[in-house]
Protein backbone atom coordinates (compact mmCIF):
# COMPACT_ATOMS: atom_id res chain seq x y z
CA UNK A 1 0.00 0.00 0.00
CA UNK A 2 1.33 3.40 -0.95
CA UNK A 3 0.55 6.18 1.55
CA UNK A 4 1.94 9.66 1.62
CA UNK A 5 1.67 12.73 3.79
CA UNK A 6 -0.80 15.36 2.56
CA UNK A 7 0.61 17.27 -0.42
CA UNK A 8 -2.25 18.66 -2.47
CA UNK A 9 -5.07 21.11 -1.96
CA UNK A 10 -7.50 18.22 -2.41
CA UNK A 11 -6.12 16.34 0.57
CA UNK A 12 -7.72 17.06 3.98
CA UNK A 13 -5.33 18.63 6.48
CA UNK A 14 -6.00 15.77 8.89
CA UNK A 15 -5.68 13.05 6.27
CA UNK A 16 -3.40 11.28 3.88
CA UNK A 17 -3.31 10.20 0.25
CA UNK A 18 -3.56 6.77 -1.29
CA UNK A 19 -2.11 6.26 -4.74
CA UNK A 20 -3.75 2.84 -5.21
CA UNK A 21 -7.45 3.78 -5.38
CA UNK A 22 -7.41 4.99 -8.97
CA UNK A 23 -5.33 6.57 -11.73
CA UNK A 24 -4.76 9.65 -9.55
CA UNK A 25 -3.90 9.82 -5.81
CA UNK A 26 -6.98 10.13 -3.62
CA UNK A 27 -7.07 12.25 -0.47
CA UNK A 28 -8.67 10.53 2.51
CA UNK A 29 -9.51 11.45 6.10
CA UNK A 30 -9.29 9.39 9.23
CA UNK A 31 -12.86 8.44 10.19
CA UNK A 32 -12.65 10.24 13.53
CA UNK A 33 -11.56 13.44 11.79
CA UNK A 34 -14.47 13.15 9.35
CA UNK A 35 -16.99 12.97 12.18
CA UNK A 36 -15.28 15.92 13.87
CA UNK A 37 -15.49 17.95 10.65
CA UNK A 38 -19.16 17.08 10.09
CA UNK A 39 -19.96 18.05 13.69
CA UNK A 40 -18.51 21.48 12.96
CA UNK A 41 -20.04 21.89 9.50
CA UNK A 42 -23.57 20.62 10.16
CA UNK A 43 -23.76 19.47 13.71
CA UNK A 44 -27.57 19.41 13.90
CA UNK A 45 -27.90 16.83 11.13
CA UNK A 46 -28.94 13.35 12.34
CA UNK A 47 -26.07 10.87 12.41
CA UNK A 48 -27.41 7.75 14.12
CA UNK A 49 -30.93 6.61 14.94
CA UNK A 50 -31.62 3.41 16.88
CA UNK A 51 -35.03 1.75 16.84
CA UNK A 52 -35.78 -0.75 19.55
CA UNK A 53 -37.72 -2.10 22.47
CA UNK A 54 -35.81 -0.90 25.48
CA UNK A 55 -36.83 -0.59 29.09
CA UNK A 56 -37.17 3.08 29.96
CA UNK A 57 -35.99 3.99 33.46
CA UNK A 58 -38.93 4.64 35.72
CA UNK A 59 -41.33 2.89 33.37
CA UNK A 60 -43.37 -0.10 34.44
CA UNK A 61 -43.34 -1.79 31.03
CA UNK A 62 -41.22 -2.11 27.92
CA UNK A 63 -41.70 0.84 25.64
CA UNK A 64 -40.78 1.37 22.00
CA UNK A 65 -37.86 3.77 21.83
CA UNK A 66 -36.31 5.88 19.10
CA UNK A 67 -32.94 7.41 19.98
CA UNK A 68 -31.23 9.83 17.59
CA UNK A 69 -27.80 11.41 17.92
CA UNK A 70 -26.82 14.37 15.76
CA UNK A 71 -23.28 14.67 14.44
CA UNK A 72 -22.53 17.20 17.16
CA UNK A 73 -23.84 14.89 19.89
CA UNK A 74 -22.06 11.87 18.44
CA UNK A 75 -18.78 13.76 18.30
CA UNK A 76 -19.13 15.04 21.87
CA UNK A 77 -19.95 11.61 23.27
CA UNK A 78 -17.12 9.96 21.32
CA UNK A 79 -14.65 12.58 22.59
CA UNK A 80 -15.86 12.05 26.16
CA UNK A 81 -15.32 8.29 25.93
CA UNK A 82 -11.97 8.87 24.24
CA UNK A 83 -10.87 11.14 27.09
CA UNK A 84 -11.70 8.39 29.58
CA UNK A 85 -9.75 5.87 27.52
CA UNK A 86 -6.75 8.21 27.23
CA UNK A 87 -6.74 8.54 31.01
CA UNK A 88 -7.05 4.79 31.59
CA UNK A 89 -5.11 3.14 28.74
CA UNK A 90 -1.85 3.73 26.91
CA UNK A 91 -1.96 4.62 23.22
CA UNK A 92 -2.29 1.53 20.96
CA UNK A 93 -3.73 -0.55 23.81
CA UNK A 94 -6.46 -2.97 22.80
CA UNK A 95 -9.96 -2.13 24.01
CA UNK A 96 -12.79 -4.66 23.84
CA UNK A 97 -16.21 -3.29 22.88
CA UNK A 98 -18.89 -5.31 24.67
CA UNK A 99 -21.87 -3.03 24.16
CA UNK A 100 -25.43 -3.89 23.09
CA UNK A 101 -26.52 -3.19 19.52
CA UNK A 102 -27.47 0.46 20.01
CA UNK A 103 -26.10 4.00 19.88
CA UNK A 104 -23.63 3.20 22.68
CA UNK A 105 -21.88 0.72 20.38
CA UNK A 106 -21.30 3.39 17.74
CA UNK A 107 -20.05 5.83 20.40
CA UNK A 108 -17.72 3.20 21.87
CA UNK A 109 -16.18 2.25 18.51
CA UNK A 110 -15.66 5.89 17.53
CA UNK A 111 -14.30 6.61 21.00
CA UNK A 112 -11.56 4.05 20.39
CA UNK A 113 -10.64 5.70 17.08
CA UNK A 114 -10.65 9.15 18.71
CA UNK A 115 -8.42 7.89 21.55
CA UNK A 116 -5.79 6.22 19.37
CA UNK A 117 -6.36 2.78 20.88
CA UNK A 118 -7.06 -0.46 19.01
CA UNK A 119 -10.73 -1.43 19.15
CA UNK A 120 -11.75 -5.08 19.44
CA UNK A 121 -15.41 -5.03 18.31
CA UNK A 122 -17.29 -7.82 20.08
CA UNK A 123 -20.78 -8.02 21.55
CA UNK A 124 -22.55 -7.86 24.87
CA UNK A 125 -22.95 -11.33 26.39
CA UNK A 126 -26.37 -12.67 25.44
CA UNK A 127 -28.10 -16.02 25.93
CA UNK A 128 -28.31 -16.71 22.20
CA UNK A 129 -24.63 -16.01 21.45
CA UNK A 130 -21.67 -18.26 22.15
CA UNK A 131 -19.84 -17.36 25.34
CA UNK A 132 -17.10 -19.80 24.33
CA UNK A 133 -16.24 -17.72 21.27
CA UNK A 134 -16.42 -14.45 23.22
CA UNK A 135 -14.06 -15.75 25.87
CA UNK A 136 -11.62 -17.19 23.33
CA UNK A 137 -11.42 -13.83 21.55
CA UNK A 138 -10.86 -12.01 24.84
CA UNK A 139 -8.04 -14.40 25.69
CA UNK A 140 -6.45 -13.95 22.27
CA UNK A 141 -6.72 -10.15 22.11
CA UNK A 142 -5.79 -9.53 25.77
CA UNK A 143 -7.53 -6.13 25.96
CA UNK A 144 -6.24 -3.58 28.42
CA UNK A 145 -9.69 -2.06 28.89
CA UNK A 146 -13.33 -2.93 28.26
CA UNK A 147 -16.13 -0.67 27.04
CA UNK A 148 -19.68 -1.71 27.85
CA UNK A 149 -22.89 -0.23 29.33
CA UNK A 150 -24.51 -0.34 32.74
CA UNK A 151 -27.41 -2.31 31.26
CA UNK A 152 -25.26 -5.41 30.72
CA UNK A 153 -22.76 -4.91 33.56
CA UNK A 154 -23.49 -8.22 35.38
CA UNK A 155 -23.30 -10.31 32.20
CA UNK A 156 -20.02 -8.66 31.17
CA UNK A 157 -18.55 -9.24 34.61
CA UNK A 158 -19.46 -12.93 34.39
CA UNK A 159 -18.00 -13.28 30.88
CA UNK A 160 -14.75 -11.60 31.92
CA UNK A 161 -14.40 -13.77 35.02
CA UNK A 162 -14.51 -16.84 32.78
CA UNK A 163 -11.35 -15.66 31.01
CA UNK A 164 -9.33 -14.78 34.09
CA UNK A 165 -9.14 -11.23 32.70
CA UNK A 166 -7.61 -8.75 35.15
CA UNK A 167 -5.99 -6.36 32.74
CA UNK A 168 -7.63 -3.01 33.42
CA UNK A 169 -10.77 -0.94 33.92
CA UNK A 170 -14.30 -1.60 32.68
CA UNK A 171 -15.84 1.69 31.48
CA UNK A 172 -19.58 2.18 31.02
CA UNK A 173 -20.16 4.25 27.90
CA UNK A 174 -23.63 5.40 28.96
CA UNK A 175 -22.30 6.81 32.24
CA UNK A 176 -19.43 8.91 30.87
CA UNK A 177 -20.34 12.59 31.50
CA UNK A 178 -20.42 14.83 28.44
CA UNK A 179 -18.10 17.42 30.01
CA UNK A 180 -15.25 14.91 29.76
CA UNK A 181 -15.14 15.72 26.04
CA UNK A 182 -13.16 18.88 26.83
CA UNK A 183 -10.30 16.73 28.16
CA UNK A 184 -9.83 14.89 24.87
CA UNK A 185 -6.67 15.50 22.86
CA UNK A 186 -6.23 14.28 19.31
CA UNK A 187 -3.54 11.59 19.35
CA UNK A 188 -0.90 11.30 16.63
CA UNK A 189 -2.06 9.00 13.84
CA UNK A 190 -0.52 7.26 10.84
CA UNK A 191 -2.32 5.49 8.01
CA UNK A 192 -0.65 2.16 8.80
CA UNK A 193 -1.55 2.24 12.50
CA UNK A 194 -3.96 -0.56 13.44
CA UNK A 195 -7.44 0.85 14.02
CA UNK A 196 -9.17 -2.34 15.17
CA UNK A 197 -8.98 -6.12 15.23
CA UNK A 198 -11.81 -7.67 13.22
CA UNK A 199 -12.28 -11.20 14.46
CA UNK A 200 -13.42 -13.46 11.66
CA UNK A 201 -16.67 -15.37 11.92
CA UNK A 202 -14.96 -18.75 11.97
CA UNK A 203 -17.14 -20.50 9.37
CA UNK A 204 -14.25 -22.79 8.43
CA UNK A 205 -11.86 -22.40 11.35
CA UNK A 206 -11.10 -20.80 14.69
CA UNK A 207 -11.72 -17.03 14.84
CA UNK A 208 -8.65 -14.89 14.18
CA UNK A 209 -8.17 -11.17 14.63
CA UNK A 210 -7.63 -9.38 11.32
CA UNK A 211 -5.44 -6.28 11.72
CA UNK A 212 -7.36 -3.42 10.08
CA UNK A 213 -5.41 -0.18 9.71
CA UNK A 214 -6.78 3.35 9.45
CA UNK A 215 -5.79 3.34 5.77
CA UNK A 216 -7.70 0.07 5.23
CA UNK A 217 -10.80 1.51 6.89
CA UNK A 218 -10.71 4.83 5.04
CA UNK A 219 -10.12 3.04 1.73
CA UNK A 220 -13.04 0.68 2.36
CA UNK A 221 -15.35 3.58 3.20
CA UNK A 222 -14.26 5.37 0.03
CA UNK A 223 -14.92 2.24 -2.04
CA UNK A 224 -18.44 1.97 -0.62
CA UNK A 225 -19.14 5.64 -1.27
CA UNK A 226 -17.93 5.30 -4.85
CA UNK A 227 -20.66 2.75 -5.56
CA UNK A 228 -23.60 3.94 -3.43
CA UNK A 229 -23.46 7.72 -3.42
CA UNK A 230 -25.29 10.00 -3.69
CA UNK A 231 -27.37 8.82 -0.75
CA UNK A 232 -28.70 10.45 2.40
CA UNK A 233 -30.18 7.67 4.57
CA UNK A 234 -29.37 4.01 5.15
CA UNK A 235 -30.98 1.32 7.32
CA UNK A 236 -29.31 -1.78 8.76
CA UNK A 237 -30.01 -4.63 11.16
CA UNK A 238 -26.65 -6.40 10.58
CA UNK A 239 -24.62 -6.99 13.79
CA UNK A 240 -22.31 -4.05 14.42
CA UNK A 241 -19.39 -6.24 15.52
CA UNK A 242 -19.44 -8.03 12.16
CA UNK A 243 -17.33 -6.63 9.31
CA UNK A 244 -20.47 -5.93 7.26
CA UNK A 245 -22.00 -4.02 10.15
CA UNK A 246 -18.87 -2.00 10.96
CA UNK A 247 -18.15 -0.93 7.38
CA UNK A 248 -21.68 -0.69 5.96
CA UNK A 249 -23.51 0.58 9.04
CA UNK A 250 -20.90 2.73 10.81
CA UNK A 251 -17.81 3.69 8.81
CA UNK A 252 -19.22 4.21 5.31
CA UNK A 253 -22.39 6.15 6.17
CA UNK A 254 -20.63 8.35 8.74
CA UNK A 255 -17.78 9.06 6.32
CA UNK A 256 -20.40 10.26 3.82
CA UNK A 257 -22.34 12.39 6.32
CA UNK A 258 -25.39 10.16 6.03
CA UNK A 259 -28.15 9.40 8.49
CA UNK A 260 -27.78 5.77 9.65
CA UNK A 261 -30.84 4.00 11.10
CA UNK A 262 -30.26 0.83 13.12
CA UNK A 263 -32.47 -1.91 14.45
CA UNK A 264 -31.22 -4.96 16.29
CA UNK A 265 -30.54 -8.33 14.66
CA UNK A 266 -32.96 -10.00 17.08
CA UNK A 267 -35.61 -7.43 16.22
CA UNK A 268 -35.20 -8.35 12.56
CA UNK A 269 -35.23 -12.09 13.19
CA UNK A 270 -38.37 -11.92 15.32
CA UNK A 271 -40.20 -9.67 12.89
CA UNK A 272 -38.44 -8.88 9.58
CA UNK A 273 -41.23 -6.44 8.73
CA UNK A 274 -39.54 -3.98 11.10
CA UNK A 275 -36.56 -3.67 8.72
CA UNK A 276 -38.82 -3.01 5.75
CA UNK A 277 -40.95 -0.63 7.80
CA UNK A 278 -37.84 1.39 8.67
CA UNK A 279 -36.81 1.48 5.00
CA UNK A 280 -40.26 2.80 4.17
CA UNK A 281 -40.61 5.29 7.04
CA UNK A 282 -37.14 6.83 6.65
CA UNK A 283 -37.16 6.77 2.83
CA UNK A 284 -33.82 4.96 2.88
CA UNK A 285 -31.60 5.14 -0.21
CA UNK A 286 -29.72 1.95 0.58
CA UNK A 287 -29.50 -0.99 2.94
CA UNK A 288 -27.59 -4.21 3.37
CA UNK A 289 -28.43 -7.82 4.19
CA UNK A 290 -27.04 -11.32 3.81
CA UNK A 291 -28.93 -13.62 1.45
CA UNK A 292 -30.90 -15.33 4.22
CA UNK A 293 -32.46 -11.98 5.12
CA UNK A 294 -34.23 -11.99 1.75
CA UNK A 295 -35.73 -15.44 2.25
CA UNK A 296 -36.66 -14.60 5.85
CA UNK A 297 -38.71 -11.62 4.65
CA UNK A 298 -40.40 -13.60 1.88
CA UNK A 299 -41.45 -16.28 4.38
CA UNK A 300 -42.51 -14.05 7.26
CA UNK A 301 -43.88 -10.76 5.90
CA UNK A 302 -47.61 -10.91 5.19
CA UNK A 303 -49.48 -9.51 2.20
CA UNK A 304 -51.19 -7.02 4.51
CA UNK A 305 -47.80 -5.79 5.73
CA UNK A 306 -46.49 -5.51 2.16
CA UNK A 307 -49.46 -3.30 1.32
CA UNK A 308 -48.43 -0.84 4.05
CA UNK A 309 -44.89 -0.33 2.68
CA UNK A 310 -43.37 2.15 0.25
CA UNK A 311 -39.97 0.90 -0.90
CA UNK A 312 -39.81 3.07 -4.00
CA UNK A 313 -36.99 5.20 -2.55
CA UNK A 314 -34.59 2.27 -2.15
CA UNK A 315 -31.87 2.53 -4.80
CA UNK A 316 -29.38 -0.04 -3.53
CA UNK A 317 -30.01 -3.29 -1.67
CA UNK A 318 -26.51 -4.64 -1.03
CA UNK A 319 -26.48 -8.42 -0.57
CA UNK A 320 -23.37 -10.11 0.80
CA UNK A 321 -21.80 -11.93 3.71
CA UNK A 322 -22.69 -15.32 2.22
CA UNK A 323 -23.41 -16.73 -1.27
CA UNK A 324 -26.15 -14.87 -3.13
CA UNK A 325 -28.78 -17.16 -4.69
CA UNK A 326 -30.68 -16.19 -7.83
CA UNK A 327 -33.88 -17.77 -6.52
CA UNK A 328 -33.74 -15.77 -3.28
CA UNK A 329 -33.24 -12.45 -5.09
CA UNK A 330 -36.03 -13.16 -7.59
CA UNK A 331 -38.46 -14.19 -4.84
CA UNK A 332 -37.73 -11.02 -2.83
CA UNK A 333 -38.16 -8.74 -5.85
CA UNK A 334 -41.46 -10.42 -6.71
CA UNK A 335 -42.74 -10.39 -3.13
CA UNK A 336 -42.21 -6.64 -2.69
CA UNK A 337 -42.93 -5.37 -6.18
CA UNK A 338 -46.32 -4.08 -5.02
CA UNK A 339 -44.49 -2.03 -2.36
CA UNK A 340 -42.64 -0.19 -5.13
CA UNK A 341 -39.35 -2.06 -4.90
CA UNK A 342 -37.24 -1.34 -7.97
CA UNK A 343 -36.13 -4.66 -9.54
CA UNK A 344 -32.81 -2.96 -10.33
CA UNK A 345 -32.08 -2.23 -6.65
CA UNK A 346 -30.41 -5.56 -5.65
CA UNK A 347 -26.61 -5.24 -5.53
CA UNK A 348 -24.93 -8.64 -5.04
CA UNK A 349 -21.48 -8.20 -3.49
CA UNK A 350 -18.46 -10.24 -2.49
CA UNK A 351 -16.08 -9.46 0.32
CA UNK A 352 -14.42 -10.70 3.46
CA UNK A 353 -12.96 -9.39 6.70
CA UNK A 354 -9.39 -9.70 5.44
CA UNK A 355 -10.23 -7.21 2.67
CA UNK A 356 -11.98 -4.79 5.07
CA UNK A 357 -15.20 -6.12 3.53
CA UNK A 358 -15.52 -5.02 -0.10
CA UNK A 359 -13.96 -6.80 -3.07
CA UNK A 360 -16.57 -6.66 -5.83
CA UNK A 361 -20.02 -5.13 -6.24
CA UNK A 362 -22.64 -5.25 -8.95
CA UNK A 363 -22.89 -1.80 -10.57
CA UNK A 364 -25.68 0.15 -8.93
CA UNK A 365 -28.90 0.24 -10.95
CA UNK A 366 -28.35 -2.95 -12.95
CA UNK A 367 -29.98 -5.38 -10.54
CA UNK A 368 -28.83 -8.94 -9.98
CA UNK A 369 -27.06 -10.27 -13.07
CA UNK A 370 -26.59 -13.98 -13.54
CA UNK A 371 -25.87 -16.72 -16.06
CA UNK A 372 -26.36 -20.45 -16.48
CA UNK A 373 -23.40 -22.80 -16.52
CA UNK A 374 -22.97 -26.47 -17.28
CA UNK A 375 -23.07 -28.20 -13.90
CA UNK A 376 -20.97 -31.20 -14.87
CA UNK A 377 -18.31 -28.96 -16.39
CA UNK A 378 -18.10 -26.88 -13.22
CA UNK A 379 -17.45 -29.98 -11.11
CA UNK A 380 -14.42 -30.58 -13.34
CA UNK A 381 -13.31 -26.95 -12.95
CA UNK A 382 -14.39 -25.80 -16.41
CA UNK A 383 -16.54 -22.70 -16.96
CA UNK A 384 -19.02 -23.39 -19.76
CA UNK A 385 -22.01 -21.02 -20.21
CA UNK A 386 -25.15 -22.82 -21.43
CA UNK A 387 -28.86 -22.05 -21.86
CA UNK A 388 -31.19 -22.65 -18.92
CA UNK A 389 -31.94 -26.34 -18.55
CA UNK A 390 -31.99 -29.32 -16.20
CA UNK A 391 -28.21 -29.80 -16.46
CA UNK A 392 -27.37 -26.14 -15.81
CA UNK A 393 -26.82 -24.18 -12.62
CA UNK A 394 -27.92 -20.54 -12.32
CA UNK A 395 -25.26 -18.43 -10.60
CA UNK A 396 -25.36 -14.75 -9.64
CA UNK A 397 -22.52 -12.41 -10.53
CA UNK A 398 -21.01 -10.61 -7.57
CA UNK A 399 -20.04 -7.71 -9.80
CA UNK A 400 -16.82 -5.96 -10.64
CA UNK A 401 -13.90 -4.92 -8.40
CA UNK A 402 -14.37 -1.76 -6.36
CA UNK A 403 -11.82 1.05 -6.90
CA UNK A 404 -8.24 -0.04 -6.32
CA UNK A 405 -9.00 -3.74 -5.95
CA UNK A 406 -7.29 -6.41 -8.05
CA UNK A 407 -8.84 -9.87 -8.40
CA UNK A 408 -6.95 -12.89 -9.63
CA UNK A 409 -8.32 -16.38 -10.26
CA UNK A 410 -5.39 -18.66 -9.49
CA UNK A 411 -4.49 -22.31 -9.38
CA UNK A 412 -3.99 -22.70 -5.60
CA UNK A 413 -1.18 -25.21 -6.12
CA UNK A 414 0.94 -23.16 -8.53
CA UNK A 415 -0.32 -19.60 -8.14
CA UNK A 416 -0.68 -19.34 -11.91
CA UNK A 417 -3.62 -17.32 -13.18
CA UNK A 418 -6.38 -19.41 -14.75
CA UNK A 419 -8.66 -18.39 -17.60
CA UNK A 420 -11.99 -20.05 -18.29
CA UNK A 421 -11.63 -22.28 -15.26
CA UNK A 422 -12.54 -22.30 -11.59
CA UNK A 423 -9.70 -21.26 -9.30
CA UNK A 424 -9.00 -19.71 -5.93
CA UNK A 425 -9.97 -16.05 -5.63
CA UNK A 426 -6.95 -13.90 -4.76
CA UNK A 427 -7.37 -10.24 -3.82
CA UNK A 428 -5.07 -7.23 -3.69
CA UNK A 429 -5.61 -3.53 -3.06
CA UNK A 430 -5.50 -0.75 -0.44
CA UNK A 431 -8.26 -2.37 1.62
CA UNK A 432 -6.35 -5.66 1.83
CA UNK A 433 -5.16 -6.04 5.40
CA UNK A 434 -1.67 -7.28 6.27
CA UNK A 435 -2.39 -10.25 8.52
CA UNK A 436 -3.78 -11.66 11.73
CA UNK A 437 -3.11 -10.64 15.30
CA UNK A 438 -0.44 -12.86 16.88
CA UNK A 439 -0.85 -15.57 14.22
CA UNK A 440 2.30 -15.51 12.02
CA UNK A 441 1.81 -19.01 10.57
CA UNK A 442 -1.77 -18.35 9.51
CA UNK A 443 -0.73 -14.94 8.15
CA UNK A 444 2.04 -16.52 6.04
CA UNK A 445 -0.43 -19.08 4.69
CA UNK A 446 -3.12 -16.57 3.68
CA UNK A 447 -1.07 -13.48 2.72
CA UNK A 448 1.63 -14.00 0.12
CA UNK A 449 3.35 -11.95 -2.60
CA UNK A 450 0.99 -9.01 -2.21
CA UNK A 451 -2.14 -11.17 -2.51
CA UNK A 452 -4.80 -12.32 -0.09
CA UNK A 453 -5.67 -15.96 -0.67
CA UNK A 454 -9.37 -16.02 0.17
CA UNK A 455 -9.97 -19.77 0.29
CA UNK A 456 -12.98 -19.31 -2.02
CA UNK A 457 -13.46 -21.01 -5.37
CA UNK A 458 -14.63 -18.73 -8.16
CA UNK A 459 -14.22 -17.53 -11.72
CA UNK A 460 -14.68 -14.44 -13.87
CA UNK A 461 -17.26 -14.37 -16.66
CA UNK A 462 -18.16 -11.30 -18.74
CA UNK A 463 -16.18 -9.18 -16.30
CA UNK A 464 -18.17 -10.30 -13.25
CA UNK A 465 -16.90 -12.39 -10.34
CA UNK A 466 -18.78 -15.63 -9.64
CA UNK A 467 -18.21 -17.37 -6.31
CA UNK A 468 -18.98 -21.08 -6.20
CA UNK A 469 -18.01 -22.11 -2.66
CA UNK A 470 -15.44 -22.43 0.08
CA UNK A 471 -12.46 -24.64 -0.73
CA UNK A 472 -12.74 -26.34 2.66
CA UNK A 473 -16.41 -27.20 2.08
CA UNK A 474 -16.20 -28.70 -1.40
CA UNK A 475 -17.37 -32.32 -1.60
CA UNK A 476 -15.02 -34.39 -3.75
CA UNK A 477 -16.58 -37.50 -5.27
CA UNK A 478 -14.66 -39.57 -7.84
CA UNK A 479 -12.26 -36.69 -8.46
CA UNK A 480 -14.93 -34.06 -9.15
CA UNK A 481 -15.65 -31.00 -7.02
CA UNK A 482 -19.28 -30.61 -5.99
CA UNK A 483 -20.21 -27.28 -4.40
CA UNK A 484 -22.50 -27.50 -1.34
CA UNK A 485 -24.46 -24.35 -2.21
CA UNK A 486 -25.52 -25.89 -5.53
CA UNK A 487 -26.66 -29.14 -3.91
CA UNK A 488 -28.47 -27.23 -1.16
CA UNK A 489 -30.38 -25.15 -3.71
CA UNK A 490 -31.50 -28.36 -5.41
CA UNK A 491 -32.75 -29.86 -2.14
CA UNK A 492 -34.59 -26.67 -1.18
CA UNK A 493 -36.33 -26.63 -4.57
CA UNK A 494 -38.20 -29.84 -3.68
CA UNK A 495 -38.54 -29.63 0.12
CA UNK A 496 -39.56 -26.86 2.58
CA UNK A 497 -36.25 -27.00 4.47
CA UNK A 498 -32.97 -25.14 4.95
CA UNK A 499 -30.44 -27.63 3.59
CA UNK A 500 -26.78 -28.10 4.46
CA UNK A 501 -24.71 -30.47 2.31
CA UNK A 502 -21.55 -31.99 3.77
CA UNK A 503 -19.10 -34.66 2.69
CA UNK A 504 -17.90 -37.32 5.10
CA UNK A 505 -15.11 -39.81 4.66
CA UNK A 506 -16.06 -42.96 2.78
CA UNK A 507 -14.47 -45.84 0.94
CA UNK A 508 -13.27 -45.21 -1.74
CA UNK A 509 -14.67 -41.66 -2.01
CA UNK A 510 -16.50 -39.06 0.05
CA UNK A 511 -20.16 -39.60 0.87
CA UNK A 512 -22.83 -36.92 0.56
CA UNK A 513 -24.89 -36.19 3.67
CA UNK A 514 -27.81 -33.75 3.57
CA UNK A 515 -28.77 -32.12 6.86
CA UNK A 516 -32.10 -30.30 6.77
CA UNK A 517 -33.43 -27.80 9.28
CA UNK A 518 -37.22 -27.68 9.28
CA UNK A 519 -40.21 -26.53 11.30
CA UNK A 520 -41.72 -28.79 13.95
CA UNK A 521 -44.46 -30.01 11.61
CA UNK A 522 -41.86 -31.19 9.13
CA UNK A 523 -39.84 -33.11 11.73
CA UNK A 524 -43.04 -34.88 12.86
CA UNK A 525 -44.11 -36.07 9.41
CA UNK A 526 -45.69 -39.55 9.33
CA UNK A 527 -43.29 -42.24 8.19
CA UNK A 528 -44.74 -42.71 4.67
CA UNK A 529 -44.60 -38.96 3.97
CA UNK A 530 -41.06 -38.66 5.31
CA UNK A 531 -39.89 -41.61 3.20
CA UNK A 532 -41.54 -40.16 0.10
CA UNK A 533 -39.84 -36.79 0.66
CA UNK A 534 -36.47 -38.45 1.21
CA UNK A 535 -36.83 -40.42 -2.00
CA UNK A 536 -37.78 -37.30 -3.95
CA UNK A 537 -34.64 -35.56 -2.65
CA UNK A 538 -32.45 -38.53 -3.55
CA UNK A 539 -33.84 -38.74 -7.08
CA UNK A 540 -33.56 -35.00 -7.73
CA UNK A 541 -29.97 -34.79 -6.47
CA UNK A 542 -29.04 -37.89 -8.46
CA UNK A 543 -30.61 -36.54 -11.64
CA UNK A 544 -29.18 -33.02 -11.42
CA UNK A 545 -25.77 -33.70 -9.84
CA UNK A 546 -25.01 -37.33 -10.59
CA UNK A 547 -24.56 -37.92 -6.87
CA UNK A 548 -25.96 -40.52 -4.50
CA UNK A 549 -27.24 -39.12 -1.20
CA UNK A 550 -25.79 -41.40 1.45
CA UNK A 551 -28.06 -40.11 4.23
CA UNK A 552 -30.58 -37.38 5.00
CA UNK A 553 -31.26 -36.04 8.48
CA UNK A 554 -34.06 -33.67 9.46
CA UNK A 555 -33.52 -31.50 12.55
CA UNK A 556 -35.41 -28.61 14.09
CA UNK A 557 -34.54 -25.09 12.94
CA UNK A 558 -31.67 -23.61 14.91
CA UNK A 559 -30.00 -26.98 15.59
CA UNK A 560 -27.02 -26.68 13.26
CA UNK A 561 -24.00 -24.61 14.41
CA UNK A 562 -23.65 -21.14 12.97
CA UNK A 563 -21.13 -18.34 13.06
CA UNK A 564 -21.91 -15.05 14.77
CA UNK A 565 -23.08 -13.73 11.39
CA UNK A 566 -25.50 -16.61 10.84
CA UNK A 567 -23.49 -18.74 8.39
CA UNK A 568 -23.62 -22.51 8.78
CA UNK A 569 -20.34 -23.99 10.05
CA UNK A 570 -20.09 -26.97 7.73
CA UNK A 571 -16.82 -28.19 9.23
CA UNK A 572 -18.38 -28.39 12.68
CA UNK A 573 -21.46 -30.04 11.13
CA UNK A 574 -19.19 -32.75 9.73
CA UNK A 575 -17.57 -33.31 13.11
CA UNK A 576 -20.89 -33.52 14.92
CA UNK A 577 -22.40 -35.83 12.32
CA UNK A 578 -19.43 -38.17 12.61
CA UNK A 579 -19.89 -38.15 16.40
CA UNK A 580 -23.53 -39.16 16.04
CA UNK A 581 -24.98 -35.82 17.16
CA UNK A 582 -27.61 -35.71 14.41
CA UNK A 583 -29.49 -38.93 14.94
CA UNK A 584 -32.82 -39.02 13.05
CA UNK A 585 -35.81 -37.98 15.20
CA UNK A 586 -37.99 -40.79 16.52
CA UNK A 587 -40.66 -42.05 14.17
CA UNK A 588 -44.20 -40.91 15.05
CA UNK A 589 -46.30 -43.74 16.47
Amino acid sequence: MSTEAPRTAHTPTTGFTLSTLGPEPVGLEYLADTVRRLAAERGDAPAVTVLGDRRVRGGARRTDTVVTLTYRELDERARAVAAELQAACPTRARVAVLCPHDEHYVVAFLGCLYAGVIAVPLYAPELFRSQTRLRSVLRDSTPGCVLTTSQVRPAVRTALSGTGWQQGPVLHVDEVPAHRASKWRRPPAAPDDVAYLQYTSGSTGAPAGVRVTHANLSAAAYQMRSRFMPATTAVSWVPLFHDMGLVCAIASPLSAGMHMVHLSPMGFLHRPYRWLRALSDYRADWTVTPNFGLTHCVRRVTAEEVASLDLSGLRALAIGGEPVHARSVAAFVAAFADAGLDPRSPVPCYGLAEATLSVTMTPNGTGAVGAHFDRAALTAGEVRPVPDGPDSVHLVSNGTPVPGVRVRIADPATGQETTGRVGEIWVGGPNRTDGYWRAPERTARVYADGWLRTGDWGFVHDGGLYVVGRMDDVIIVRGRNHYPEDIEATVESVAPVAATAIGVEGDPTERLIVLMEADAAMTALPEPDRDALTERIRQTVSRQHGLAVHATVVVRRGTLPRTTSGKIQRGLCRQRYAAGAYAPPPRPT
